[in-house]
């Protein structure tokens, strides 16, 4: 009957000696047993739950409440709680000393165990807590469970005691309808439930919202408030979750019944929202509009320029002269509709309408004159200065943002809007004019606040342009770094986001690349991202996209790697992509690379694509981006070498901290070197470039190079700096001296020992050292 398990075998002991049917021989020093072995079996019951429930029957009564108490409550709970669940109105209360003493006492009878984690008692085994739970009649049961919920709601007072309230409702909705108020009992589900969306659980949100849902069925409308809020509520959850039927029977609900327009608005919305989740963004765009125009505005669905003309003077009326920043001292208010201007916003945005765009957010931005400043707003302002940022005017579109950010600070209490609103501007805006560096660490942040409130595409969104920036700054990779976006790759396959899965793969497998010797490094084709398999089974908007990104990163692989005809393959591959991207970061690796692996390959129509770039650099750097120099002062470098212009882009790398593009322009600053063959400032130039590899993390390149250069093998850091050309880990600057040893020899590919000196990037400081020895 015990099967071999432990816990039933001592169970089942523990019955036959209460039932005098064994007992322990203390003479022989053996169990034996009074009865035949017929009816030794016939005295054990095949249910553990029943002998347990034997063994309450034995035990104190006050120990019998202590253990049906705790037995609905789903955590560990102090003395405290517990005397205040005891309580009753039978004068039979029991004192915190007493509590203590039963807690004692069950626990010498193997119902309960001290728990070091919690500092409290737990049961002993859940088939205890089960059999404690049926112990109590039905009749008294549902009485002490509406005691205890009465109790707990009054003891759910601050965040740390929310347990109480989540446990109240699970509680009172077990019982029948007739037991409890519904009315009351929907108020507290409708209450738990924000508590549990804010705190990253929609799934348990929505469970409460359809248990509400439920209780209202035998007299829905009646309350028609009460109605009304269930319903918005159960719409909005189900959206979030993608449950596309469920979410329809309670529009038609809402739109059926609601009394007015107003109150037909969440519903409305959350059908254009359902668009959006299924990637339709122009549908969603449109219909957002006609939802709009329902409110009195006259939003045309494909804008003119006169409409565009009409309503920039609009828009210039209502300011009376004054900038966007006059925005930051407009009351705030609540105002549902600017939710909906939000999202039709972004997605016009994402659907390549840029006139739609302005025109609604112009529109926007004139209520918010008019009326005040709403949560939605700050994200809004963020999409109109991407889309100005994508049309080349970075000056308005960063004096956009920086209102943006400044109004968000207004709702920082609200983690989903204010992450959002930070994440899509250091993404879209921020990063066209301040350093990569200076946002890595908010995006993280913002991949974390938005995961922990359920906003799980816009944190992977938020993760993704972390990843871009990290690698746009020049941050060290390695093992650690591999292992951040295993769990990234793996919490993507969780909720089925194939999609953002693979980016990481790709970024995982790029990482990897560098850092692992290997014999083919710009494929992407290993343990994190087999490109061929990984792109076979996409659609094919997901394959392109897919492919855009590969290409990018098998691009700089292939520069750092100096494989001519994998560049020339990917510039052929990225060249037909529009030469724009919302993604600032992604798009400068691009651009950057493009125009690298241009001007270092022979054939002249790639010299096209790199003027490109140039002088989309040039413009950046004349703006005042702290980004554009390095890759400016680079591609110029290689487009006509010189010693000043090489020279001119490792310290622009140096001074920006980005320490891998440094290590390439010394690489090359040291192949230009051989040609004019000055060998003694080639071979500092490849030592430094060796151990900015290396610091880097990318041990592959470095092996490479040692092994092509064998004098690097036992290359040694100058004294005082700590590494080849000293960069620091994630803030600090890079310092200008490098160690050289041994130098490189053009007679046979001999190599001689050479002594150390120190090497300063300048041409004049470089004239100094010499003159002084």
């Amino acid at each position: 009957k015990t099967m071999g398990n432990i816990f039933c075998v001592m169970q089942a002991l523990e019955e036959l000696v209460r039932k005098n049917a064994l007992y322990y021989d203390i003479m022989c020093f053996e169990w034996r047993w009074t009865v035949d072995k017929v009816e030794l079996a016939n005295q054990v019951s095949a249910d553990v739950v029943e002998t347990i429930k034997d063994k309450i029957k034995g035990l104190s009564t006050d120990i019998q409440r202590l253990l049906s108490v705790m037995a609905f409550i789903p955590q560990s709970v102090g003395v405290p709680v517990l005397k205040e669940l005891l309580m009753n109105d039978e004068d039979n209360s029991l004192d915190e000393n007493k509590i203590a003493s039963l807690l004692k006492e069950a626990s010498e009878d193997g119902m309960l165990m001290w728990s070091t984690e919690s500092r409290n008692y737990v049961f002993s085994h859940d088939r205890i807590r089960e059999a404690s739970r049926e112990y109590v009649v039905e009749e008294d049961r549902d009485k002490m469970l509406r005691h205890m919920a009465d109790v707990l709601q009054r003891l759910g007072k601050g965040s740390k005691m929310e347990w109480c309230l989540y446990t109240a409702v699970d509680l009172l909705n077990s019982l029948p309808p007739e037991k409890v108020d519904v009315a009351d009992l929907i108020k507290l589900n409708l209450r738990v439930s924000k508590i549990a969306r804010s705190r990253g659980s929609p799934e348990k949100e929505n469970m409460l919202l359809r248990e509400s849902l439920e209780r209202l069925q035998p007299f829905k409308w009646n309350n028609y408030d009460q109605s009304l809020e269930v319903y918005n509520a159960v719409i909005a959850s189900e959206c979030n979750l993608g449950n596309g039927d469920s979410m329809s029977t309670a529009i038609d609900e809402v739109l059926d019944h609601a009394k007015s327009l107003q109150d037909k608005f969440s519903a409305y919305f959350a059908m254009v929202q359902h668009l959006r989740i299924s990637k339709d963004y122009r549908t969603a765009a449109h219909e957002g509009v006609k939802v709009l125009n329902m409110y009195s505005y006259n939003i045309p669905l494909q804008p003119t320029k006169i409409d565009l003309i009409r309503e920039k003077m609009k828009l210039r009326l209502a300011f009376k002269s004054r900038s966007y920043a006059s925005l930051l001292k407009l009351p705030i208010i609540e105002d549902p509709i600017f939710e909906l201007f939000n999202q039709v916003c972004w997605d016009s945005l994402f659907s390549g309408q840029p006139r739609l765009l302005m025109v609604v957010a112009w529109t926007a931005i004139r209520r918010a004159i008019e009326k005040g400043v709403e949560r939605h707003l700050p994200h809004m302002l963020v999409a109109l200065g991407t889309l100005l940022g994508k049309k080349g005017n970075i000056k308005a579109a960063n004096e956009i943002g920086n209102v943006a950010l400044t109004v968000s600070e207004n709702f920082r209490d609200n983690k989903a809007d204010y992450s959002s609103t930070r994440f899509a501007n250091y993404a879209g805006i921020i990063f066209y004019l301040q350093s990569f560096r200076s946002g890595v660490d908010i995006l993280h942040q913002c991949y974390k606040d938005l995961r922990f409130v359920g906003r799980f595409e816009p944190a992977l969104g938020s993760q993704l342009n972390y990843i871009y920036a990290y690698f746009a700054a020049g941050y060290q990779m390695g093992t650690i770094f591999e292992s951040k976006l295993l769990v990234v790759d793996e919490f993507c396959k969780s909720i089925d986001k194939s999609g953002f899965a693979a980016s990481f793969q790709i970024h995982r497998q790029f990482a990897m690349n560098l850092r692992q010797r290997s014999d083919h490094p710009t494929l992407l084709n290993g343990p994190a991202f087999q490109q061929d398999t990984a792109i076979a089974n996409m659609s094919d908007q997901a394959r392109k996209m897919t492919l855009r990104d590969a290409s990018i990163f098998r691009l700089e692989l292939a520069f750092i790697f100096n494989d001519s005809e994998c560049m020339a393959e990917m510039l052929e591959t990225l060249s037909g992509y529009p030469f724009e991207d919302q993604v600032i970061s992604r798009f400068y690796i691009r651009a950057c690379f493009m125009g690298l692996a241009a001007f270092s390959l022979a054939e002249k129509n790639c010299h096209a694509i790199g003027n490109k770039c140039l002088k989309y650099f040039r413009r950046m750097k004349k703006l005042g981006s702290t980004n554009a120099p390095p890759a400016y002062f680079f591609i110029a470098a290689l487009k006509k070498p010189t010693k000043k212009a090489f020279t001119t882009a490792i310290d622009s790398c140096r001074e920006a901290s980005m320490p891998h593009l440094e290590a390439m322009a010394r690489e090359r600053y040291a192949m230009f070197l051989l040609t004019r063959n000055e060998l003694e400032l080639a071979n500092s130039c490849l030592t430094s470039a060796y151990w900015l590899y290396f610091d880097w993390g990318a041990h592959g390149k470095s092996l490479s190079l040692a092994r092509e250069y064998p004098f690097l093998k036992t290359a040694k850091r100058a004294k005082g700096t700590g590494t080849g050309s000293h960069v620091s880990s994630r803030s600090g600057t890079a310092t200008a001296k490098s160690a050289v040893s041994g130098s490189v020899q053009n007679s046979g590919g001999i190599y001689k020992r050479q002594g150390t000196f120190n090497y300063n990037s300048t041409m004049s400081s470089r004239e100094l050292i010499k003159k002084r020895r």
